[in-house]
């Protein structure tokens, strides 16, 4: 155990390399020149306190004894006053070498971590699609993006794995085992959901953890996709198919490959986000039978929106709608929908999702400026005009489930 000076003098070398460190992460160049690497404290009780606090004589002579450790390799110089005795009294302690510095403290300097993290996440990144600049940047100048650090670099590299090995195991449109994928992967099953806010950051989702992954298609437990509609429905399932029972059935999605009515047609589609809502608008009993309901079960999955497409293009609804949750993540969730609808003809309209139709109450909140900036870019892109005037009208957040079933007639009489 180092005795109370030696602690004392490695406190002073480490406060001289954060001080390059400091120097290097403001210009943001990782190979510091000889200008930010010269550094040194005067000795005196403000620069070179942890000294002056030595009140014992043999600790300031083990103060000295270390210093001079790190001097004889070059690392420091130390400046003595020659008024006082040979080494009696410390006058100024200069950094010459950081590197060997290091070494004797048996650290990684910060820039050198730095470079490392930054070296090591562009090999994995390699050609991948993902957005690592802003990384990079906070990186070199000394920042956490998403409060990962450098020297924890491994959090994003993992999660750049997690991501692509996702897309690429997903390109079947089926749901992945979260915890299968994470022991695939590392040896560790629960290494993935350890990543959930690099991978959000990386995705630039701001999500609940489990929608976060459900955006990849990796599951806890695969989630059906759950139907309700009129007797006359039928879901191909392979080479049958299977009526639809009240008030629904629940099928895995990659297993739904179309639909039929024996009589007549599906004139409307509705998405339903959460499933207290779908329960109480399957449960209605004056629903018309020309009416599918399907539950999204939160951020739907790949093999969810390979399903709905499978669904459109069978059923040929005259209209699409989605109701789901106001706020960020109900937009973001119906915006994904939305891109699968266009993806085979079709354009989304929002069911209830309009801001001005809600009462003040206490289960809704304010938004905050830049969550509505978010919101109006969802909007705007996907024309829900409405949407968006009724969210700047009265500026509420509103979960689903507090928003009572209304049945959809009224909505077709102005069709």
């Amino acid at each position: 155990m180092a005795s109370k000076g030696a602690e004392a003098c490695n406190k002073t070398i480490h406060r001289l390399l954060q001080r390059v460190a400091r120097r290097v992460f403001t210009d943001g160049n990782l190979s510091p020149t000889a200008d930010q690497r010269s550094v040194s404290f005067p000795a005196t009780s403000s620069s070179l306190s942890e000294y002056f606090q030595l009140e014992r004589f043999a600790d300031r002579e083990d103060y000295h004894a270390r210093l001079q450790s790190f001097a004889r390799i070059g690392a420091v110089q130390a400046d003595w006053d020659r008024r006082s005795s040979e080494q009696g009294q410390l006058d100024r302690v200069t950094l010459n070498d950081p590197t060997k510095a290091a070494e004797l403290l048996g650290i990684d300097l910060p820039w050198v971590v730095a470079a490392t993290a930054i070296q090591h996440l562009e090999q994995v990144a390699g050609d991948s699609e993902l957005t690592i600049a802003p990384i990079v940047d906070a990186w070199k100048h000394g920042r956490a993006p998403g409060g990962v650090t450098a020297n924890k670099a491994s959090q994003f590299i993992d999660s750049i794995r997690v991501i692509e090995a996702a897309r690429r195991l997903g390109a079947s449109d089926q749901d992945l085992l979260l915890r299968r994928v994470s022991t695939q992967l590392f040896g560790d099953s629960k290494r993935i959901e350890s990543l959930v806010r690099p991978i959000a950051y990386l995705l630039c989702d701001d999500s609940d953890d489990e929608d976060i992954f459900s955006h990849l298609g990796l599951v806890k437990h695969p989630q059906p996709m759950l139907v309700s509609g009129g007797a006359d429905c039928r879901v191909y399932v392979g080479e049958g198919s299977i009526p639809l029972l009240k008030p629904y059935i629940g099928l895995r999605p990659d297993r739904i490959d179309g639909l039929s009515v024996d009589s007549g047609r599906i004139q409307h589609l509705l998405t339903i986000e959460n499933l207290a809502s779908f329960n109480e608008a399957a449960e209605y009993s004056d629903n018309p039978d020309d009416l599918l309901i399907v539950y999204v079960a939160g951020n739907p999955t790949p093999s969810w929106l390979a399903a709905y497409k499978r669904l459109l293009k069978s059923a040929k609804p005259s209209t699409v709608m989605h109701w789901g949750d106001i706020d960020v993540g109900g937009f973001r969730i119906a915006g994904r929908i939305a891109e699968s609808a266009i993806a085979v003809g079709y354009s989304l309209d929002l069911w209830r999702m309009n801001a001005a139709e809600m009462r003040a109450n206490a289960h809704n909140n304010a938004p905050g400026k830049e969550q509505i900036t978010q919101i109006a870019q969802i909007c705007e892109k996907y024309g829900w005009n409405q949407e968006l005037a009724g969210l700047k009208e009265n500026p509420v957040f509103q979960e689903q489930e507090f928003i009572e079933w209304t049945p959809l007639t009224s909505w077709f009489k102005c069709l």
